[in-house]
């Protein structure tokens, strides 16, 4: 993975709360993160989208801001 400078980290967390402002109120979306990318195939950090099961997703972008998205899914429950 690819360090990022600082204005990276800028432009990725806006293009974060501008993705998060348009699906976070989806009931499939549990949240909205800045990490590896789970597929692997990119160098950088990318958006991840955490996607609960059993509920149908939201239309989501290839990439906001420049940044990459990508889904996860996962049993998302409070501990």
């Amino acid at each position: 993975m690819s360090i990022p400078d600082s204005a990276w980290w800028e432009q990725a967390r806006a293009a974060r709360d501008h993705l998060a402002a348009q699906v976070l109120a989806h009931p499939a979306v549990a949240m909205i993160d800045i990490g590896l990318d789970p597929k692997g195939s990119s160098a950088l950090p990318v958006l991840r989208v955490h996607l609960r099961p059993g509920v149908q997703p939201p239309a989501l972008p290839d990439e906001v801001g420049g940044i990459t998205v990508r889904t996860l899914a996962g049993d998302y429950q409070p501990q």
